[in-house]
């Protein structure tokens, strides 16, 4: 039993000293790239995104995160999918809310008849918010 605890405790200490360690190659690709994404499927803007604050007067990062919705699909077949993007602002330097850089929410629905096709822009805003129920 002691020896289970004992390893529990090290694999618990070992992911954020793991972390830690890769903080700094995280901090250089995103001052050297400007920006770090992850691309989780074909959908556009289907990814995980951290981007500095550059252009505007204030210092921080962005933070878009995106799911994948899958609203009411055609009777005539094809594919339907939607995206709902949350992008927070985390601010260090300057005002933030002077600046525009408020949470926000966006949405986006694209459709494709068969699966090799590349995804075509069917609604954006408020109109694919509410295909998706949001």
């Amino acid at each position: 039993m002691r020896k289970a605890l004992r390893r529990l405790g090290c694999a618990v200490l070992f992911v954020p000293w793991l972390a830690l360690m890769f903080a700094p190659c995280f901090v250089i690709a995103l001052v050297s790239q400007g920006e770090i994404a992850i691309q989780w499927s074909d959908v556009p803007e289907d990814a995980f995104r951290i981007w500095l604050l550059r252009d505007v007067p204030i210092g921080g990062v962005g933070i878009a995160t995106s799911q994948r919705r899958a609203p009411a699909q055609p009777a005539e077949g094809g594919e339907v999918i939607c995206t709902l993007i949350e992008v927070r602002f985390v601010v260090w330097q300057g005002n933030a809310e002077r600046a525009g850089a408020l949470p926000s929410r966006q949405c986006a629905c694209y459709q494709r008849a068969r699966p090799d096709q590349a995804w075509q822009t069917l609604s954006m805003g408020d109109e694919a918010c509410q295909l998706i129920g949001k």
